[in-house]
């Protein structure tokens, strides 16, 4: 077999469009096979819909090794509480650069989640500091600090740093977030 220029020696699988959305969903029946999954091995949380799993999943670790209690359902701006009675805004993250938060709480918990479900904290402390190094972005209306902020201020001993990272992406606007 002669190599192809433009595959480089890789073999191109070409699937068609109903194999592709098979395959799709055969991902999605997946999913939401682990979210029912979830929700029977810790039903005190939603576990619903995609964008709220990584939350769920961020409290759950807040209430299981961090010792926190779930706030109750509807509490604003707080998704946990402290034994010391703070409340806490609990903020999973993945892949983006920064995160967005609204409202108000004691404390912020900041955990980076990886590919396996491992967790590092990239931030546990004064939910005051941070707001005060976020940018308003009027456009989401919330507040936007970058994950580079968070490690800066916890490495400084939770105070504010001179020098704090900003956010690097830009709204349609130019208004910096």
């Amino acid at each position: 077999m002669q190599e192809d220029d433009r595959t480089m020696g890789k073999i191109q699988i070409v699937i068609t469009k109903e194999q592709r959305i098979e395959a799709m969903k055969g991902v999605l029946a997946s999913l939401f096979a682990s979210q029912r999954t979830l929700k029977s091995l810790a039903p005190q949380f939603k576990w619903a819909g995609l964008g709220n799993l990584l939350g769920d999943y961020g409290e759950f670790i807040a209430t299981e090794v961090y010792g926190l209690q779930q706030a109750p359902r509807g509490a604003n701006g707080y998704d946990a509480i402290s034994v010391e009675g703070k409340t806490v805004q609990v903020k999973a993250n993945y892949a983006a650069s920064q995160i967005g938060f609204r409202g108000e709480a004691d404390m912020l918990l900041c955990l980076k989640i990886d590919l396996t479900g491992d967790w590092t904290e990239i931030y546990y402390g004064d939910f005051g500091l941070v707001k005060k190094a976020a940018r308003y972005s009027a456009r989401d209306n919330k507040h936007m600090v970058p994950l580079a902020a968070l490690l800066r201020i916890a490495k400084a001993g939770y105070v504010l740093p001179d020098i704090i990272p900003v956010a690097d992406i830009q709204t349609a606007t130019d208004e910096p977030i």
